[in-house]
């Protein structure tokens, strides 16, 4: 084991400078701090979730929406796709 994770994080919109540019008005869209969203990307790696979504209730439903990411996860092999063989 290398004591290395992966989290896909699914923060929505953030409150940050980077959606003050002209043109993004965001003053009726629903926004969390960004420290809102690293305290749950932290906690969300101590409860050993791959995907995170801060602003999703019911935890369940992200398995609807990537079973198909989590299918091909869950068949990989240590070995090379023969489609990506060069000999």
């Amino acid at each position: 084991m290398t004591g290395v994770r992966v989290q896909v994080l699914c923060s929505g919109v953030v409150a940050t400078e980077f959606h003050e540019r002209p043109g993004m008005d965001l003053n009726a869209a629903r926004r969390m701090t960004a420290n809102e969203v690293v305290t749950t990307s932290l906690r969300g790696l101590e409860l050993g979730e791959v995907v995170v979504a801060p602003g999703v209730e019911n935890a369940d439903l992200l398995q609807t929406v990537f079973p198909a990411d989590v299918a091909a996860f869950n068949v990989q092999s240590p070995e090379l796709a023969s489609r990506y063989r060069t000999v």
